[in-house]
């Protein structure tokens, strides 16, 4: 792969986002990128992107930020909930 990334984010929610999305992981969105997603042991959530170009990277990207973005949210407001 051409193109690679990585990006870190710190959450007190890390563990039940990475549960969330992690099921995704298991489907291909592109041929022409790969996508890995791990949950350190200091509760950071690292998702690394690789693609053959950067029109796939940005899909991915995309892709993988409102995932993220989305499992934040919904985990923000069933805990506001309780």
């Amino acid at each position: 792969m051409k193109l690679s990334a990585e990006f870190v984010f710190e959450s007190g929610e890390a563990e039940k986002i990475y549960m969330s999305v992690l099921p995704e992981l298991n489907d291909a969105f592109s041929d022409r990128s790969l996508v890995g997603l791990s949950l350190e042991a200091d509760g950071r959530l690292v998702l690394t992107v690789r693609a053959e170009d950067a029109v796939s990277m940005r899909s991915a990207l995309n892709t993988w930020f409102r995932l993220i973005q989305i499992a934040q949210e919904v985990s923000e407001l069933t805990a506001a909930a309780q």
